[in-house]
């Protein structure tokens, strides 16, 4: 008995999101002292990484989503929020997509595989002649370790690469100072709903450009038909962490002697 044929759901909004290859070209010359690979999904973690990459003298973000065109709605969603994010900073912004993701997968690629094969490229080319110094990377305290552990493996492929050599045996420490850039996790010490809590005291301008979920039932459009936003299925297992996550930030009891209100009326006071 034959199978049904994959099905591969291309994105019909991508035109109208996506930065063009000139466009991204341009915001490189533009901020050529850019030294921080920021990458973006619009997710709680990776917004709270973008506020303190944005707010840390020494670190000068670039911002990258990686693009996954054949998850449709979702892939739009993501990039569509990703952008408002790196604009609400005025900061340069880049998509990165490969066309092979447009074949008929039949399991998903972890993003320690297509999003840094993405990441060491830019490193490696060093497009407009941008050294990255650092990889801003977004994970709290409560996910899976193993990207963690394998970023080590990526650094060493890109520091043999750039020594010439076959092993970290041979090594060369100038290159690593120069072209090697170093991971920063600054909050990988806190939970989801208290990294939300930090969006809401420190940003809550972001508030609004958070996406979570995975199956969008559609976009929010204005009169001329533009895009203004995608709506949430309100029933997927990333919709459920990310309203556990405001309940619980929104629940959190921060005492009066220490001078800060209660987050439940930090966010009355948002309306």
């Amino acid at each position: 008995m034959s199978k049904e044929p994959l099905q591969v759901h291309v994105s019909k909004t991508e035109n109208a999101i996506l930065k063009s290859s000139a466009e991204i070209t341009e915001a490189i010359s533009k901020h050529p002292d850019c030294n921080t690979y920021m990458p973006l999904s619009a997710g709680i973690e990776s917004t709270a990484a973008l506020i303190y990459a944005v707010r840390d003298p020494n670190l000068k973000p670039f911002c990258v989503h990686w693009y996954e065109q054949r998850y449709g709605l979702f892939a739009d969603a993501m990039a569509f929020y990703t952008q408002k994010q790196a604009e609400y900073f005025d900061l340069p912004y880049g998509n990165d997509k490969s066309m092979l993701s447009m074949l008929p997968y039949t399991k998903d690629v972890p993003i320690i595989v297509s999003g840094l094969s993405s990441f060491m490229s830019m490193c490696l080319a060093q497009p407009g002649g941008i050294k990255f110094k650092w990889f801003m990377m977004g994970a709290n305290a409560e996910d899976d370790m193993r990207m963690r552990l394998q970023f080590r493996e990526y650094r060493k492929i890109m520091a043999t690469y750039a020594s010439d050599v076959l092993d970290g045996s041979g090594v060369d420490l100038q290159k690593v100072i120069e072209d090697i850039p170093q991971v920063l996790n600054p909050l990988d010490f806190l939970t989801k709903s208290e990294m939300y809590a930090l969006i809401i005291r420190e940003e809550p301008g972001l508030l609004d450009t958070i996406w979570s979920c995975i199956t969008p039932t559609g976009t929010l459009k204005n009169k001329q038909g533009k895009i203004t936003g995608y709506v949430p299925c309100g029933t997927c297992y990333k919709c459920a962490e990310l309203e556990q996550a405001k309940k619980t930030a929104a629940d959190a009891v921060f005492r009066y002697q220490e001078g800060i209100k209660y987050f439940s009326t930090i966010l009355k006071d948002l309306k």
